[in-house]
């Protein structure tokens, strides 16, 4: 059995996350995989999904999602007596929640723009 590494934020990887593929799109990743000189293709499909541009479709449940981690952020700034106990793990839904926030901006001007 392999030995149990952590990854580069000291966390443990033990959740699995898992989908099917056509074989023309297994071989398409594998050649992605391997012209990115990601190691793994794990390595490779978390950097891809967590760094690329998702387009998010507005809906009721999203709109909640963003009002409960808003609340959780809010708690934990609210703790804080110093920037210096901040842990970077905060910044990170505060990020996806502006590229998504930013996304909606550029599509609703990108659509007044055409409308003209």
């Amino acid at each position: 059995m392999s030995q149990k590494k952590k990854d580069d934020k000291n966390r443990w990887r033990n959740l699995t996350v898992a989908f099917r593929v056509s074989p023309e799109e297994n071989e398409e990743l594998n050649m992605r995989v391997k012209l990115s000189g990601a190691e793994t293709k794990r390595e490779y499909i978390i950097q891809s999904v967590l760094h690329q541009q998702v387009i998010a479709k507005g809906n009721p449940l999203m709109l909640v999602t963003f009002r409960r981690e808003l609340q959780h952020i809010e708690k934990e700034l609210e703790r804080l007596t110093s920037i210096d106990e901040m842990d970077s793990e905060l910044l990170t839904p505060i990020r996806s929640m502006l590229e998504i926030l930013e996304g909606f901006h550029k599509n609703s001007t990108g659509e007044k723009n055409n409308e003209r």
